[in-house]
């Protein structure tokens, strides 16, 4: 840096240093930036009286400069460390001698510094011009010499000139008060030479565009003052202000050559003549330049042509090479084929003959017939069935198909019937005819904005770089709440967009209720969020994304909430996302808090609402976990909380999501980091619990999480209770399957023969008497299904227990690994099993209560690449219940609640009844994917097919519904925007009631 270690010489006007000093009143507070040796505050000092503080990044330079200066920081000023070490006491003058030119983000540097200068405080600077008439000549010549100093100085890593000078301060938030220069003159007869050396006519005009100010400027001379509103918009009027005449400096050499004896009137003529010929050459420029441009054009297209022919040429060669390889096997491949040609032609001559003997089989065309109307019989064999058990829902399929024909005739009911219509398409309807139900009234909405304990709620929106389309329509969706007790609270994180301060102060000026913070450098959306909660007052604190919507209602629902559950700390809402269209799709109607599946992916996301003493509490948004920050919040928000008690789902699509290409609304690969910091969050979630866990991406879906708990360091005894009667061959498939597909190796198999009578089942079971780990015991009173597995149980030792059915066939080895690793959790009551059937189709994906009158199987009859509604038949989660097909249960749990009930539920719905008494217990039960298993349905006890099966099952059906009434209305696992007539989890067309 010695090129650096100047003696200043103020008698030469013509230098950039003498044009700073001159500029910097006595008795000033100076900073001065890059201050080297320190030789100008030297000057300072001594003959100005000035305090300086200087900083430098070589240590070297700021030892010596520490015998100039009242204070030396030794710091790189693009960094922030050095900033600390200025006090608080503002400055007069601050000064960038040379320095902006070197650095990588001079804009980072400049906008911090306003805050260091006085209220009348200047900022002075001097630049090179990267537009000097030498550079320009370099340019033509095809060339562009970096050297050890000057205006291509090796250590320059920008250049300027004089518009994007102006730019630079304009975008840095300074206005430029002044911007003079220092001149370096070229010789007609070199510029004449090296132009003709170019083929080009050294014409007097050609000259004059080379003297210039633009082009005899060296060094630019730079006075600013900080001002918030300059923008960019103001930059074509700075541009149009002509640069400052070079008089000034010419009439000071003339003055210091007076006082030197010279005879200076004669160059005081030549000076004004110049000026004059310099004033009227200004615009002749633009010729040159243009020359210029064309012949940088021309060379940057011949080079580009010269790259795709080189590029094309080694294509080519390759493609070459590589067809030539593929002749040489071809010609191999032709021989042999020409082999099996007439034998592949005669087997394709037979095939369409059996293909057509098939088609106009009279077989065919019955089952073609027939095929609409057994695919719709499968598709809705649980609804009719649901219909047998609660022939009242006949009414609401008829109210359903009134409302479909009077929509769209019979195609509405046809596609409704058949899937046709698209997913977006019927969503579209729904909001038309379903959504506007239960909406607040006018009375409604004007009592609770008069209510005297209303809460005021503030909203939370981090701001950058945003389209302006879409960040007013997020602002104007605040201001079109109905609910009137808010306020928006926004942190713009230092966009570069100039539209955004723009759009921001205008709001903010308009509307008292909106606060805006503007962040001075950009600190992701963690730090931008935490800027913006600074500002919020109210109790409650709402999130927003900078381009999402919220629904007119959305305050409206959460402060009716708040003031209904006063003791809850966190309220989540059920979203959609939004297109570019403004299209709404892709709704996500979502369970009441559901912990295993909180950790399957963030539930509560949008619209989450907050205590903010809870916020302060845990301490806002954390840094670090930017892309699942909200996902994080909301995990160390839910460990300070009774989830039951304090945490409140509003089943309404209060949030619309903005899905565009960078958001994560757009898919899981808009925002590939979020995924790690997702992950991140909840490893550091169970941590904090004290919880050790595995924690990864799902390999059943993308996007989504699994986290896989230890076993026990001492695996507890599983007891598996198999009842069965005349079930050899089932029984025997279920024990084999068992024996040999479960890696867990502490389990007894206890098998409760019911009443047997059929010798092969007899025998086997003697069989089984000298098999380890099996043992038969015997139930011999008439099949009730509650007594008999508490009988089992009774039989048994193991500290868990689980009840499976003769018709079960294990699937994955790792299934009792994975159900005891879930059991043995403490707050877990009942686990269960992922089944299918034996043709590919889903059995059970947890148990729905409500669906077709008492309960119903999530999801039931899709295949395994239906991923089902919100990844919901993949993921591990919360089920109100789960099917004692196959269910395991601590010992502890299962007597807590006095086993099944013998007494009332003999046959049906016995397990919903005690997974019901487990939730109500404080348990959560949990449904795993990961338990695999076939299940060959009721295949041993046969079908409710008899006038006293079907009386026996209505009575246990009427005395689910008296029990448990209301719950079976409103499963917490579920949601009454989806529909009770069926297991697919489609919407409900009869609307919503307010609660």
């Amino acid at each position: 840096m010695a090129e650096y270690d100047f003696k200043l010489d103020l008698n030469v006007e013509n230098n950039s240093h003498t044009q700073l000093v001159k500029r910097i009143p006595k008795g000033s507070r100076v900073l001065e930036l890059g201050c080297a040796t320190g030789y100008m505050s030297e000057y300072l000092r001594r003959e100005l009286d000035c305090y300086v503080v200087g900083v430098e990044y070589d240590r070297a330079m700021a030892q010596k400069a520490k015998q100039h200066c009242d204070q030396v920081i030794v710091g790189d000023v693009q960094k922030d460390n050095w900033l600390k070490s200025l006090g608080d006491e503002p400055f007069d003058i601050i000064t960038c001698a040379d320095i902006l030119e070197h650095l990588r983000d001079p804009i980072s540097l400049l906008k911090k510094l306003p805050k260091y200068l006085k209220e009348d405080g200047r900022l002075l600077a001097s630049l090179p011009n990267g537009a000097h008439a030498a550079l320009r000549l370099e340019l033509l010549e095809g060339r562009f010499s970096y050297e050890d100093t000057g205006l291509l100085d090796r250590t320059h890593l920008h250049l300027f000139n004089y518009h994007s000078l102006r730019e630079l301060f304009v975008r840095s938030g300074f206005r430029v008060d002044e911007l003079s220069y220092t001149f370096h003159d070229m010789a007609d007869t070199e510029i004449v030479r090296r132009l003709e050396n170019l083929g080009l006519s050294a014409s007097d005009k050609a000259l004059g565009m080379f003297h210039t100010p633009e082009a005899a400027a060296f060094q630019f001379i730079v006075t600013a003052h900080p001002d918030e509103l300059v923008s960019i918009e103001d930059f074509p009027a700075l541009t149009d202000k002509p640069m400052e005449s070079s008089i000034e400096v010419y009439r000071n050499l003339y003055d210091q050559l007076h006082q030197t004896g010279e005879t200076a009137a004669t160059r005081l003529e030549m000076v004004n003549e110049r000026d004059q010929l310099l004033q009227q050459q200004r615009d002749e420029m633009h010729g040159l330049i243009e020359v210029r441009d064309q012949l940088v054009n021309q060379q940057q297209e011949l080079n580009r042509v010269l790259h795709e022919t080189q590029a094309k040429l080694t294509d080519e060669q390759a493609k070459n090479d590589e067809l030539s390889h593929q002749y040489k096997m071809s010609e191999r491949a032709v021989r042999s084929m020409g082999h099996e040609k007439d034998a592949v032609e005669h087997r394709l001559k037979s095939a369409k003959q059996h293909l057509h003997d098939v088609t106009n089989s009279t077989g065919w065309r019955v089952y073609t017939k027939l095929m609409l109307p057994l695919s719709l019989f499968r598709r809705f064999k649980p609804a009719i069935g649901g219909l047998i058990k609660n022939p009242k829902m006949l009414a609401t399929w008829v109210k359903e198909g009134k409302r479909l024909y009077k929509a769209g005739g019979l195609t509405a009911i046809r596609n409704r019937l058949t899937d046709h219509a698209s997913p977006t398409y019927t969503y579209s309807l729904w909001i038309k005819d379903v959504e506007p139900v239960g909406l607040p009234k006018l009375e409604s909405i004007e009592a609770l904005n008069e209510w005297e304990g209303r809460p005021l709620i503030s909203i939370v929106m981090p701001v950058y770089n945003v389209e302006e389309a879409w960040l007013r329509e997020a602002i104007d969706s605040v201001l079109a709440q109905t609910y009137d007790d808010w306020e928006l609270c926004i942190a713009d994180d230092a966009s570069t967009k100039t539209h955004i301060k723009r759009v921001l102060k205008e709001y903010e000026t308009r509307f008292k209720r909106i606060k805006v913070v503007y962040r001075e450098e950009n600190g992701h959306i963690s730090a931008a969020t935490n800027s913006a909660l600074e500002l919020a007052t109210g109790q409650f604190v709402g999130l927003m994304d900078h381009d999402d919507v919220l629904a007119p209602h959305a305050l409206f629902f959460v402060a009716q909430e708040i003031i209904l559950h006063p003791d809850a700390s966190v309220f989540y809402s059920d979203e959609d996302k939004l297109n570019s269209e403004d299209v709404r799709y892709d709704h996500y109607f979502k369970p009441d808090f559901n912990p295993d599946l909180m950790r399957s992916h963030n539930m509560i996301c949008h619209f989450g609402v907050y205590r903010r003493s809870l916020l302060e509490k845990v301490g806002g948004i954390r840094e670090g976990y930017e892309g699942a920050q909200d996902y994080d919040l909301a995990l160390r928000c839910l460990r300070e909380l009774d989830t039951r008690k304090e945490v409140r789902h509003i089943p309404w699509i209060l949030y619309h999501w903005r899905a565009i290409p960078e958001s994560t609304a757009s898919g899981a690969d808009a925002k590939s980091y979020a995924m790690k910091a997702a992950i991140n969050a909840v490893k550091d979630d169970l941590e904090s619990r004290g919880i050790e866990a595995k924690v990864s991406e799902s390999k059943l879906i993308a996007g989504m999480i699994r986290v896989e708990y230890p076993l026990p360091e001492v695996q507890p005894l599983v007891s598996i209770i198999i009842p069965t009667r005349n079930g050899e061959a089932l029984v025997r498939q279920c024990i084999e399957s068992i024996k040999n597909r479960t890696d867990y190796k502490n389990y007894e198999i206890v098998i409760v023969d019911n009443q047997s009578d059929d010798p092969k089942t007899l025998e086997y079971f003697s069989q089984l008497a000298s098999v380890d780990r099996v043992k038969v015991i015997r139930y011999d009173h008439p099949f009730n299904f509650s007594a008999i597995n508490n009988f089992a149980v009774k039989q048994t030792t193991g500290e868990l227990l689980c009840f499976m059915n003769d018709d079960i066939e294990v699937i994955s080895s790792g299934w009792l690994d994975e159900m005891v690793s879930q059991g043995v959790r403490p707050e877990i009551g009942a686990v269960g099993a992922r089944l299918w059937y034996p043709d590919g189709r889903l059995q059970h994906g947890g148990v729905v209560l409500g669906l077709g009158g008492v309960a119903g199987h999530a999801m039931k009859y899709t295949f395994e690449e239906n991923r089902g509604y919100m990844g919901r038949s993949v993921l591990v989660q919360n089920y109100t219940a789960v099917t004692a097909a196959c269910m395991l249960v601590r010992r502890e749990v299962f007597e807590s609640v006095d086993g099944f009930d013998e007494e009332n539920l003999a046959v049906a719905f016995n397990d919903v009844d005690i997974c019901i008494r487990i939730y109500q217990q404080g348990y959560n039960n949990l449904w795993t994917p990961y338990a695999e298993f076939y299940h060959h349905e009721s295949a041993s006890r046969g079908a409710e097919d008899t006038p006293e099966k079907q009386r026996r099952f209505s009575g246990e059906a009427q005395y689910m519904l008296d029990k448990y009434g209301p719950l079976l209305e409103r499963d917490p696992a579920y949601n009454p925007n989806l529909t009770r007539c069926g297991e697919d989890f489609s919407l409900n067309w009869k609307g919503v009631e307010e609660d």
